[in-house]
């Protein structure tokens, strides 16, 4: 950090090159006036310094007794794009709902617990992302050839070839999809699972699915609506077919004051996207159980994603 006049202040990055094996093998000097493209006769004030060390950080304990943490309190890597900031969001909504249901009185204290055994794997897996990004970005870096300067064809091919090696490198990190849409909890223990593999995803690109678990696929209703708005604030049981019976699950919800709303969808491109007659989506938008039947035991299939069933209500989930 610089002042220049005492009237304005700059930051200023540089990164490691060849050869410079520590901070202290940087000519820093020579580093700031080459960034900035000013000569010796340009003064300036250094005010800070910071030699800054990439970490991947991940809590082993996302909650203790009645303190729980969420956003940078439990995961630390190279800030690249956001991608801290979208987690934290994350944490807060998966926290956030279980938490109200809590207090509000429907869901069993145990409910909580699913926290920390649905965020913390993804947040490991996102710094493992984050940082081989980052490793492989500065590599880049590193690696630009002296080729990039000349002004003939072969400094035209080099410079095309590293910006289409920047851009497939960016991209992911920009357009991050598949770290924002594509994660999945494979561990939970208030999700009713099925015998169908969760689809793998990388940093830029996923794929959407209905497996319990995954994010419910984001659709456009026939009437203008974002099936997220049209699900509300609660769970929701989403009915492809009409000739599917929900009174089961709807009458358990409702003697569990579980906060329960049923969509009715007549579009056959939502029903594709979705793959079963029936799917129940948590608050946070990932579905807790799907099926062509409501299970004959609907509410040990509501007390397993209230967080008051045990080991065996998956099995009666999964025989749906």
């Amino acid at each position: 950090m610089m002042a220049i006049d005492g009237k304005e202040r700059w930051l200023i990055h540089n990164f490691l090159y060849h050869g410079e094996t520590d901070y202290e093998a940087v000519d820093r000097d020579w580093a700031i006036r080459n960034i900035l493209g000013v000569g010796q006769d340009f003064d300036y004030e250094v005010i800070s310094k910071e030699d800054w060390i990439g970490r991947r950080l991940v809590a082993d304990r996302f909650h203790d007794g009645r303190v729980f943490i969420c956003g940078d309190a439990a995961h630390l890597w190279i800030p690249h794009a956001g991608y801290g900031m979208n987690a934290g969001i994350a944490d807060a909504a998966n926290l956030s709902w279980k938490l109200a249901a809590v207090l509000d009185g429907w869901a069993d204290p145990q409910l909580l617990a699913a926290y920390a055994a649905e965020r913390q794997p993804i947040t490991d897996q996102v710094a493992h992302f984050a940082f081989n990004m980052s490793k492989q970005v500065s590599h880049q870096r590193r690696e630009i050839s002296p080729d990039i300067e000349r002004d003939d064809a072969v400094g035209a091919a080099t410079r095309a070839t590293i910006g289409q090696e920047a851009y497939d490198l960016y991209v992911q990190q920009q357009c991050c999809a598949g770290l924002n849409f594509g994660y999945f909890y494979a561990g939970s223990p208030v999700i009713a699972y099925d015998d169908e593999a969760h689809p793998a995803y990388s940093m830029g690109r996923f794929v959407s699915s209905s497996v319990p678990g995954c994010r419910a696929p984001h659709v456009w209703l026939p009437d203008g609506r974002s099936i997220y708005d049209a699900m509300g604030d609660g769970f929701a049981l989403l009915r492809f077919d009409r000739s599917a019976s929900v009174a089961g699950i709807a009458d358990a919800a409702a003697r569990r004051r579980v906060p329960l709303t049923v969509l009715d969808i007549e579009d056959a491109p939502a029903g594709a996207a979705y793959a079963r007659r029936l799917a129940l989506v948590r608050p946070d938008r990932h579905v807790a159980w799907r099926g062509d039947a409501e299970p004959a035991a609907a509410g040990d299939l509501i007390d397993l994603v209230r967080g008051a069933g045990g080991a065996g209500m998956r099995e009666v989930a999964r025989s749906s």
